[in-house]
């Protein structure tokens, strides 16, 4: 082992690149070795710098290995509140035999010898994580070179696979850090001021629906927002209002991932709500002179309607992930409405489908923190609820994941009294809104009628607690 800074230490792990060309010289990945060397050293004359940067840097992010040894070690070391010094540490690279391979406790003193300044440890951290992630995303083209030549996967499983990877590499990237709330408060006094201002007005994204406006006072940025209810109750249809509502009234670009209806069975519901046409004439044809100039009225302002349907079966949380994403730059997106999150899939191997459902109901939040805009995520009920004597839902109802009610903001259940059928078609009927959580405001009962004729729901009567 070399004891100086030159790029001649012995073990380096190799990015790898595609390609069988000849070329005069091998690439070497990013790295930068007098980085690694001034940050170690960094660590071990100020322990507290390690410290700082163990949230975000991994032993793994340094491109040599006996750098990630020793690395491994000091952060061990400090996980368990031990001082780090030169003695220290080579006691604990030897336990684990590897003492030899760094180069015994004269790399560890020369390391020392080579810090310039301890104060700079995190711009030190931040170039070992920008070659170090860049070296990820190197990997990740070379597997997605690699794979792309294999005639068992599909283009779409070839796409899944990159965006998968291409993300992870991106998690990589260093995150925020604390602030003080010297620093925090200024923004949050210009929103309370802002709500001042606007006083009785519903915040965000609102339903449309006068009553559970008032409930819920609209839905904001950042928000999971599940939808449940047993089959045939409506969830969907109250889901397609809000849309409606908010591209069609408040001209605010919605997109809606629909995983079990075609865009046309969606066009039509938004017609027959819009228009006022009995969904039943819509399916058969048999229109009057009347419904046909209500259609054509109605068709022309839904075709201003900034809304964007995306009705791709078998959809991964990824591909929704990635679709919302450019959606978000391409229409500068106010709501994702996903129907349903029964039929996502996470695109991984899972042990169990509670599991699955979990990964996915956890990127959808992610995505909602990450566009800054509600996500709406229609959900079913289990058949628990059917066994009851009283068919009010509860949170332990949501099918197949408790990670549904831990990751959602709000929880909405709709369900309707054991004295109505809800199989009867082109009917009025009264249904609950039961909001079962509201991690940011109250919980509550509100009375909402659905007409099945045009699948539209309206408030019933004012709010009642529950």
């Amino acid at each position: 082992m070399p004891a100086s800074g030159e790029s001649s230490v012995s073990s380096v792990r190799s990015a790898g690149l595609p390609g069988n060309e000849p070329v005069a010289a091998p690439v070497v990945p990013p790295h930068d070795m007098e980085a690694e060397q001034s940050l170690l050293g960094s660590f071990i004359v100020s322990n507290a710098t390690a410290d700082e940067v163990m949230d975000y840097l991994k032993p793994e992010d340094f491109y040599f290995d006996e750098h990630v040894i020793i690395c491994g070690a000091i952060f061990g070391l400090r996980a368990i509140n031990k001082p780090v010094d030169v003695v220290v540490l080579s006691d604990e690279i030897k336990s684990r035999g590897d003492l030899d391979r760094i180069g015994g406790p004269s790399y560890l003193a020369r390391l020392v010898e080579l810090v310039p300044t301890t104060q700079n440890a995190k711009y030190y951290a931040a170039i070992i994580k920008e070659s170090s992630v860049k070296r990820c995303v190197i990997r990740a083209g070379r597997d997605i070179y690699e794979l792309g030549f294999s005639p068992t996967v599909t283009a779409m499983e070839l796409i899944d696979h990159t965006e998968r990877l291409i993300y992870e590499a991106s998690q990589g990237m260093v995150r925020g850090d604390f602030q003080s709330l010297e620093h925090i408060l200024p923004t949050t006094l210009q929103k309370l001021e802002e709500r001042y201002d606007h006083r009785g007005s519903i915040r965000g994204i609102a339903t449309g629906i006068r009553n559970l406006d008032l409930q819920i006072g609209g839905f904001q940025p950042q928000e999971l927002v599940v939808i449940a209810a047993r089959p045939s109750v409506g969830k969907t249809s109250l889901a397609l209002n809000i849309a409606a509502y908010n591209a069609v009234r408040q001209k605010k670009p919605v997109g809606i991932f629909s995983l079990e209806m075609s865009r046309e069975q969606l066009a039509e519901r938004v017609i027959s709500a819009e228009a006022m046409i009995e969904s039943d004439k819509l399916r058969s044809g048999y229109l009057s002179q009347e419904d046909w100039q209500a259609l054509t009225q109605a068709s022309n302002k839904l075709a201003d309607a900034p809304l964007y349907i995306d009705d791709t079966a078998g959809l991964t949380a990824l591909e929704i992930r990635a679709k919302a994403k450019r959606l978000a730059v391409t229409a500068k997106v106010s709501l994702i409405i996903v129907d349903y999150l029964q039929l996502a899939c996470s695109g991984e191997k899972v042990e169990s489908r509670v599991l699955e459902i979990a990964q996915i109901t956890r990127s959808l939040k992610n995505l909602a923190r990450e566009l800054d805009v509600p996500v709406i995520v229609v959900s079913q009920l289990s058949r628990d609820i059917e066994k009851r004597d009283r068919k009010k839902p509860q949170l332990s109802d949501l099918r197949e994941s408790g990670a549904i009610e831990q990751d959602a903001d709000i929880v909405i259940f709709l369900y309707t009294e054991d004295s109505v059928d809800t199989a009867e078609v082109n009917t009025r009927t009264p249904t609950n809104a039961l909001v079962a959580k509201h991690r940011n405001g109250k919980q509550g009962m509100v009375k909402l009628m659905f007409d099945k004729r045009y699948t539209k729901f309206e408030s019933l009567d004012s709010i009642s607690e529950d």
